[in-house]
């Protein structure tokens, strides 16, 4: 790997030490409208459950705090210690008050228990995972019914965003529903909604 590969993975891809909090800064102002719209997309109410995989510095972690309240849960999985930190850092008072928790984990391995949560939400982080690894763990938590929420840029995606949708169907996800939104600075936003099967 070279040194701009490096570089730009220590700041988003696996981001750690110095350089990882300025990624974290970065993606807490860049990412803002995109949690803004995955917490809204994921339609939340008070005393839900839910997971955000790959939260990295907690924005979106704290919007859903507030939809779902204290009387609700927020889990939060990152593998990046230095994400972690910085969310809990912005969600100190719920963290605190037990219904934000943050902890290790991937999209491949929450350690959620089987069918715990009404909603998942990622937001710029699905191009990092092992798919189909991926939406069958994320299917195993999500309650029947329960709605799973992704964005991500597009010049990140590294894949056509079908490919995607086709991924999470084939690990037993339904009804999908891909849009696009159009950013200013940089491509679009590749918006995808999907529920796990009601019996």
């Amino acid at each position: 790997m070279t040194v701009l590969p490096r570089v730009l993975d220590a700041v988003f891809g696996h981001p750690r030490g110095l350089a990882g909090r300025l990624g974290g800064a970065l993606m807490a102002r860049g990412n803002a409208g995109q949690e803004r719209w995955a917490v809204s997309a994921a339609g939340l109410h008070p005393e839900e459950h839910v997971l955000v995989v790959g939260p990295g510095p907690g924005v979106g972690l704290a919007l859903a705090a507030e939809a779902v309240g204290p009387d609700g849960l927020v889990v939060g999985v990152d593998p990046s210690a230095t994400m972690r930190r910085l969310a809990e850092a912005r969600c100190a008072a719920p963290v605190t008050a037990g219904y934000v928790r943050v902890r290790a984990g991937r999209a491949e391995r929450t350690d959620c228990e089987d069918a715990s949560m009404d909603a998942v939400i990622s937001v710029n982080n699905v191009m990092l995972w092992d798919r189909p690894v991926g939406f069958r763990e994320l299917l195993r938590v999500l309650r029947p019914g329960g709605r799973l929420v992704i964005t991500v840029h597009r010049h990140v995606l590294g894949v056509p965003p079908q490919q995607v949708v086709s991924d999470a169907v084939a690990a037993g996800f339904v009804e999908p529903e891909l849009t696009f939104r159009r950013r200013r600075a940089t491509s679009d936003a590749v918006q995808l909604l999907l529920r796990r099967p009601a019996p």
